[in-house]
């Protein structure tokens, strides 16, 4: 798998040294090569991809004609708003059993290969990344062709982000950049300065915020990227297979968090009256916390209890 080698803006301290910005390319034409000869994508669907940005729409690919046909683009690709970052409504039960992605025009997002934290629950919380270290004004990467979808700043969130639909289906969002150099609707290929590393949103310190999604719903990254290496993770035709059981293997994880309900701390209360009111375990409640039974609680704080 070839790398797009690429000089990086890079300034460690103070200022970032500005990437050249991307020259929008509003003609490329996209095509479908992961489909098979014997289908014919467009009789299949029909009107189905005559929505905005039509270009992007020929992306879907399967083993057979019924996939195809479960998988039609008419609600996904008439929906195009940069208002929120999934307007898609589809839950993961909806989604095809599986189907291959295109994966050929890829671009490592950026130099870091310093993975700061993953995919995941993180306390309380569901983590939809991975995040990189990097330094301040590094350049942030597409990852595969497509078109700026959303360029927006979340001042609680993800600070400066931009999120990118590809031409193979996927979407992914880049976030904490100190600036972005795309705009919506731009076109950009693979490897295109779309943002520099930064520190915005809720953030500790610079990194990138890295998330994968289809059809609006995120999965790890590491299941499409080896971030050792910096290499897609596809097969010998540069295609990834997207399967729910694999892809979407943290499904429980989503369903264990759904079912969570916390205990909001009131003086006098201790690990144990909490463990009793509720019928479990200090054990239980130091794991689902991630808390030792000698920490400390405050006034205020939340306890998950299941």
């Amino acid at each position: 798998m070839l790398l797009c080698l690429f000089a990086a803006a890079v300034s460690l301290w103070g200022e970032p040294t500005p990437a050249p910005r991307p020259t929008p390319n509003h003609n490329i034409s996209y095509t479908s090569p992961i489909l098979p000869d014997s289908i014919d994508l467009t009789s299949l669907i029909g009107d189905a991809l005559q929505y905005v940005h039509s270009p992007i729409d020929e992306v879907w690919s399967a083993t057979d004609a019924d996939d195809v046909e479960e998988i039609s683009t008419e609600e996904y690709y008439k929906i195009w708003t940069s208002e929120r970052i999934n307007p898609y409504g589809v839950k993961l039960d909806s989604l095809p059993d599986s189907l291959w992605i295109d994966c050929s025009h890829y671009c490592y997002p950026t130099d870091s290969r310093r993975v700061t934290s993953r995919f995941g629950i993180r306390g309380s919380r569901f983590h939809y990344g991975i995040d990189l270290g990097v330094h301040y004004g590094d350049t942030i990467r597409a990852t595969f062709d497509g078109v700026v979808r959303m360029v927006s700043y979340d001042r609680r969130g993800y600070g400066r982000y931009v999120v990118v639909r590809h031409a193979n289906g996927l979407e992914t969002l880049s976030g904490h950049m100190s600036r972005t150099l795309v705009s919506e609707n731009d076109t950009v290929r693979a490897g295109d300065a779309i943002g520099l590393g930064g520190n915005t949103g809720r953030s500790t310190g610079p990194h990138l915020h890295y998330e994968v999604r289809f059809l609006g719903n995120a999965f790890n990254p590491a299941k499409i990227i080896d971030f050792e290496t910096a290499e897609v993770r596809v097969d010998d035709s540069s295609r990834y297979l997207l399967t729910i059981s694999e892809t979407y293997s943290h499904k429980p994880q989503l369903e264990e968090l759904s079912r969570a309900a916390y205990h909001r701390v009131r003086s006098g209360d201790t690990l144990s009256h909490i463990a009793r009111r509720y019928g479990t375990s200090v054990r239980r409640l130091c794991r689902l916390n991630n808390i030792r039974e000698t920490s400390v609680i405050r006034i205020g704080q939340r306890i998950r209890y299941r």
